[in-house]
């Protein structure tokens, strides 16, 4: 006999509920296209898992959804957080709601955009999502055709009405909303009429739910928002605001309960947590860590991004207890952080809103600032990994050449820098990757030859901290080796192409 299913299922693709041992390993994938070998992308990939039919691990916001709704009196026997395989019993005649959070739902964000210029074919996460919900839609059609599908997530922005409409969903929930969840989700549970687009609520930082389940990565959120105002960032007018304790601690808890002893320290500041209005508050960082390494087992710290105008105001005895105190030891050296450097040309960067990543500095002193706070990192400890923007609208030869030269002088040094190309989030047409020219081909290939060389040890150094086995690891860096030549012959290709 058929489950009666849920009346509230809550679910994300393939990419998004994979038991990942490493931050750094969903990073790959987000960036793979179709044309990574099948099993390779299945190796980095781990099967997502489930207990009772329930998700091991989901994405951070889907277990925040999931706390608001059982906070609210709904019963743990009426919502169900669902990898995309047990669906089939997830679904039913009771099912009412069916909530998809997604990351990368059409391939537009910058990454997507630059590894298909790269390398081809279709970006995995977006083909993922497409089989998602064509499962979905075939599952309401025959089993709950009163379900209303609905979408949110840091990628929903991405899908058009007409999208949304042809991809099955009925609603789109956009931005933070876990204070008005409870109530949106009761109205679709007794059929009531809502807009096309929901505008989510976001709760105080006191009132955030607590998560119920083991999270993707190991996601802990300590901060959220940003408010730097970036036109290219979807959260660019969210003012920062940082989660207590704790709620930080009960997260962790729940974590280590589901054997997640690997952690992500959620941010898009890392180094602004406890601060306001721009400044830091190194010692409440600093306390921070230090609670979370006396959790027993805890194996790995990881953290995701950092602004450099942060990175100054830490002394360098203050980012070097940070460092310490992330590594719990030697079995993980060095710590990586995503610094956004955009672009040597601290003028450009200016005329793209970017007054508050320069955080005060002189525009014309921007490339010789973030080298110096880049460089500080370096020396604490830490592996930068920094990201450029290629194509940003006003962009000149002159601009390609100063960042061209900022990249050299750390043709040495122990970092990695990714260049993206830039996507627009207002929906207006993004630069076109095939009109690369061939200097921005040659900054390219600049920037992958430090890659090549460092993310195989950094790769390896994170794998160990985490207890990842020593046969795992070996496996992934001999497979890795075949893709490093595979893209050193497909930068070659770009180059020599746009050359011609």
């Amino acid at each position: 006999m058929a489950h009666p299913g849920y009346p509230i299922v809550l679910t994300a693709d393939a990419t998004l509920t994979a038991c990942y041992p490493l931050l750094f390993d969903a990073m790959v994938v987000a960036g793979t296209t179709t044309r990574t070998p099948g099993f390779l992308v299945r190796y980095l990939m781990p099967r997502a898992r489930s207990i009772d039919g329930r998700a091991l691990r989901a994405p951070v916001g889907l277990r925040r959804i999931e706390g608001a709704l059982l906070r609210s009196g709904v019963s743990a026997n009426d919502v169900a957080v669902v990898e995309e395989a047990h669906l089939d019993s997830a679904i039913g005649p009771r099912t009412k709601v069916i909530g998809v959070s997604t990351g990368e739902p059409a391939g537009r964000g910058m990454n997507s955009t630059t590894m298909t210029a790269i390398a081809g074919g279709r970006i995995v996460p977006q083909v993922c999502f497409e089989r998602l919900m064509r499962r979905i839609r075939a599952l309401v059609a025959s089993r709950a055709p009163q379900a209303r599908i609905v979408l949110g997530g840091p990628g929903a922005w991405q899908l058009s009405p007409e999208e949304r409409k042809a991809a099955g969903f009925h609603h789109l929930i956009r931005g933070y909303a876990e204070a008005n969840a409870p109530e949106i989700f009761e109205k679709l549970c007794k059929g009531e009429e809502l807009p096309d687009v929901v505008e989510g609520r976001c709760p105080g930082p006191d009132e955030i739910p607590s998560i119920h389940g083991a999270t993707t990565m190991g996601g802990i959120e300590i901060s959220r928002g940003c408010g730097m105002g970036c036109p290219y960032c979807t959260i660019a007018k969210e003012p920062m605001v940082h989660l207590p304790m704790a709620t930080i601690m009960r997260d962790v808890r729940i974590n280590m309960a589901f054997k997640q002893h690997s952690l992500s320290l959620l941010s898009e500041d890392f180094f602004r947590y406890g601060g306001e209005n721009g400044r830091v508050n190194p010692a409440a960082l600093i306390e921070l860590i230090r609670s979370l390494r006396s959790v027993p087992k805890l194996r790995l710290l990881q953290v995701d991004h950092g602004n450099l105008a942060s990175v100054a105001q830490f002394t360098d005895s203050e980012l070097a207890t940070v460092q310490r105190l992330l590594t719990g030891g030697p079995k993980h050296l060095f710590p990586w952080v995503n610094v956004g450097v955009e672009t040597a040309s601290g003028m450009l960067l200016k005329r793209n809103g970017g007054l508050g990543k320069l955080g005060g500095c002189d525009p014309h002193d921007w490339g010789e600032f973030a080298a110096v706070q880049v460089e500080r990192l370096i020396v604490a400890g830490y592996f930068p990994f920094v990201s450029l923007m290629l194509g940003l609208p006003g962009e000149t030869d002159e601009d390609l050449a100063r960042t061209q030269e900022w990249v050299n002088q750390f043709r040495h040094a122990r970092l990695a820098i990714f260049p993206l190309v830039y996507a627009p989030i207002d929906g207006s047409k993004p630069p076109e990757p095939r009109n690369l020219t061939a200097r921005h081909w040659q900054l390219v290939r600049s920037c992958y030859r430090l890659n090549f060389r460092w993310l195989p040890r950094l790769y390896w150094d994170n794998q160990r901290g985490a207890g990842v086995p020593i046969w795992r690891r070996s496996i992934l860096r001999l497979l890795g080796a075949g893709q490093v030549a595979q893209w050193k012959l497909m930068l070659l290709w770009n180059h020599w192409r746009v050359e011609e």
